[in-house]
């Protein structure tokens, strides 16, 4: 039970730090939106969000569930040597050197591309806070687990997206 409390704690926090990097932390510091692709990502589109970033390193992309499988299928990723390496380590690793993240949470078609060393920073208000309750009149026990964090933005740049329609 507390793995799977923990699993939902981490997605949670998943999910706004993937918010906050594509929304920003105060409403103007929004990711950067590179262009709309047609009705799927191609190479081209990839280039340019690499290419958006600069001076800062794409290293990290993550993608929705459409956009991951659209991205596996193009023919840059069937080259030899990114075959080889999924199948050795298991990560996905672009033919732009930024490794590959499944993002299921995402609701927008897209790809989010940042540079990891400095896009986000978490803040955190003491560990994990556990209480547990017994009512014995009732014969009730209950137990709650707490996280009190959230995430920020510190430059302007760090984060880009490309966005298709269908």
């Amino acid at each position: 039970t507390l793995r799977q409390i923990g699993a939902y704690i981490a997605r949670a926090q998943l999910q706004d730090a993937m918010n906050v990097l594509v929304n920003g932390d105060d409403g103007d510091s929004t990711a950067t939106n590179i262009g709309t692709a047609g009705g799927a990502v191609d190479y081209a589109g990839l280039v340019s969000l690499w290419a958006g970033l600069a001076p800062y390193q794409l290293n990290t992309m993550r993608a929705s569930t459409t956009t991951m499988q659209q991205i596996l299928a193009l023919s840059q990723m069937c080259d030899a040597q990114a075959g080889l390496n999924c199948q050795g380590t298991g990560k996905m690793i672009t033919p732009l050197g930024a490794t590959l993240l499944h993002a299921p949470s995402l609701t927008a078609k897209g790809v989010i591309g940042l540079d990891k060393t400095c896009a986000l920073e978490l803040v955190q208000a003491g560990g994990v806070t556990t209480d547990y309750d017994q009512l014995v009149d009732r014969q009730l026990e209950r137990g709650s687990l707490r996280v009190l964090a959230g995430v920020s933005r510190h430059f302007d740049g760090e984060v880009n997206t490309l966005r298709h329609h269908a």
